[in-house]
Order: C-alpha cells, then sequence, then structure tokens
C-alpha cells in the first residue's frame, strides 16, 4: 500500500479543507432555515378555494436568498407555503405576496394544447381580484418569523366590483389597438 505524505502547506491546508467540509453539511445543500406557516384568505369576507398565494423575498442585498414561495388554499381558505417541495415550509423573513385565482368560463378545446395555450381562445373569470395577483404590485406584504406568519389571514376585498372576465388567445389579439 502507498503512502501519501503532505508537505507543511498540505498540513496546514488540510484541517480547514475538511472543517469546510463539515461545516458545509451543517445546512444540507445550503438552504435557508425554513419555517412551516399556515394562513388564510378571503374574497368579501368569505373564504375561497383554489387561490394560487405566492410570497417573494423583499431583499435590499445581491447576494439575499431570492427563491419565491407558494402555496393554495384549501376549501377553508387556508394556505400552508412551500419553498422546495409542497407545503415545506419558507425562509423567515419579509415578502410581497400575489394571490389569484381565475375560471375557465366553458370547456377547454378537444385539441387544447398545453403547451402553447395563446393559440387557443379562452374565456377566464378572476374570482380574486385581479390588483392582487402579482406580488410586486399588489400591495401585500406579509412576514414570516421564527414561529410564525404576520398577517396570517389576507381579507380581499372586490369593492363591489363584478369579476373581471379575461379573454386569451387570437380573439385577444384581434380586439388589441
Amino acid at each position: 500500500m502507498r503512502s501519501v505524505r503532505l508537505n507543511a502547506y498540505g498540513r496546514n491546508l488540510l484541517p480547514g479543507l475538511l472543517g469546510l467540509l463539515f461545516l458545509g453539511g451543517c445546512g444540507g445543500d445550503g438552504r435557508p432555515q425554513i419555517v412551516q406557516v399556515t394562513g388564510s384568505v378571503k374574497v368579501d369576507g368569505q373564504p375561497i378555494e383554489g387561490a394560487m398565494v405566492s410570497f417573494v423575498p423583499i431583499t435590499d442585498s445581491k447576494d439575499a436568498y431570492k427563491r419565491p414561495s407558494a402555496g393554495v388554499t384549501d376549501a377553508s381558505g387556508s394556505f400552508t407555503l412551500g419553498t422546495y417541495d409542497k407545503a415545506d415550509g419558507v425562509p423567515p423573513g419579509k415578502y410581497k405576496v400575489g394571490i389569484q385565482k381565475r375560471e375557465l368560463m366553458g370547456e377547454l378545446p378537444k385539441n387544447f394544447d398545453e403547451e402553447q395555450p395563446e393559440r387557443f381562445n379562452l374565456k377566464y373569470k378572476w374570482a380574486t381580484p385581479r390588483k392582487y395577483s402579482d406580488p410586486e404590485t399588489s400591495g401585500l406584504e406579509a412576514e414570516v418569523t421564527k414561529t410564525e406568519l404576520k398577517p396570517a389571514s389576507f381579507d380581499l376585498s372586490t369593492g363591489g366590483e363584478k369579476p373581471e372576465i379575461e379573454l386569451t388567445g387570437p380573439q385577444k389579439r384581434r380586439n388589441d389597438p
């Protein structure tokens, strides 16, 4: 069996490298600590099922963690956030929040292609006010602490307006100015 001799540089470097390997393993794969939190969504006081809730980190630093988190509401309007997997949690911090649900009006065409939905004329009804759909412009924010979500409930208002109807596909482009 052949032995390996380290020079003085190698003898000093090796313990440091081994230490980095062990420390690197402490955090798993470089992911931040995550906290399981739940919240709820209501529209005009009523729980909404099937709404997508998106959390986008608010950061000032280019090096800050920026992975978004998301969840979907159940029949009671409750959601649990997931970052790497469904409902696994979210890193503590401040977030911009988007909430959206739109419902297909009618049925999908038999030849519908999920990879090219823009080729098909579809009509959707927004079940949540569209202004809340984009985390960057919704005006909704939240903070996740080591133990909870603040606020834990998002109460959206339609302001008495009828649900917005959205047209997609070629029919929309024909009507564009």
